[in-house]
């Protein structure tokens, strides 16, 4: 009895992704992981009910922890955010980079949050809020 495949999509990953691995796993890749072994364990032996139990924390715990992460980034965003606005209409001191002799002065005019990064603009251009180091 011949089989044939239900599609023929087959791909193998890209030469840059064998030669950049994931040095993380995030929630997918345990929770596929875990399929895979459920999937892959003898049924005349199946796993140990307290290691089974014992992963599901694990991985309900990896759901939070990630959950969390995602709450403190969204918090620390909104908190910045605050901080910034505070500074509308003020004078500042903003330092371009580690040497002062980079460093520009004038009122904070507006702030943007840019992806993950709140901006204070001053003389019409966009400064990241670690960069004021003097508030007048």
């Amino acid at each position: 009895m011949e089989v044939n495949s239900t599609t023929n999509d087959y791909s193998y990953p890209t030469e840059a992704q064998r030669k950049n691995p994931v040095k993380e796993l995030d929630k997918n890749a345990f929770l596929q992981l875990f399929v895979t072994q459920l999937q892959n364990q003898d049924p005349a032996s199946p796993q140990d009910t307290s290691a089974f139990i014992s992963q599901m924390a694990q991985f309900t715990m990896l759901e939070q922890l990630t959950n969390m992460n995602t709450e403190i980034t969204k918090l620390k965003l909104s908190q910045e955010m605050g901080q910034a606005s505070a500074l509308i209409g003020h004078q500042v001191k903003i330092t371009s980079d580690s040497s002062s002799s980079n460093e520009v002065s004038g009122q904070v005019e507006k702030v943007t949050l840019t992806g993950d990064t709140v901006q204070v603009y001053v003389n019409g251009t966009a400064y990241g809020l670690d960069k004021v180091t003097e508030i007048k």
